[in-house]
């Protein structure tokens, strides 16, 4: 199985930097490849368990659900709900 793995440093002042990637929606704003995105339903953007719904500039759609949010540990986490490429396991 392939693993892949990527960070960054983001030369910003990390309240900053956590309130863009807290908004669990919001990823179309900072995100090149992501051209709409919504959350499914009537679930605040911060409620774990909320799925959001977003297409790709190619034309690609995928579903995501939020698992975690901790704002006193600055740390998210999410799960692929579907998306046309073939991957499992995506957390």
């Amino acid at each position: 199985m392939v693993r892949v793995c990527q960070s960054t440093i983001i030369d910003a002042p990390i309240d900053e930097v956590w309130a863009i990637l807290r908004d669990f929606n919001g990823h179309d704003r900072w995100h090149p490849a992501i051209a709409f995105s919504e959350i499914e339903g009537s679930e605040p953007v911060d409620a774990v368990g909320s799925v959001r719904h977003f297409r790709l500039n190619d034309g690609g759609e995928l579903r995501e659900q939020l698992l975690a949010l901790s704002d006193k540990d600055r740390r998210l986490s999410y799960c692929l709900l579907e998306a046309p490429l073939p991957m499992m396991g995506y957390v």
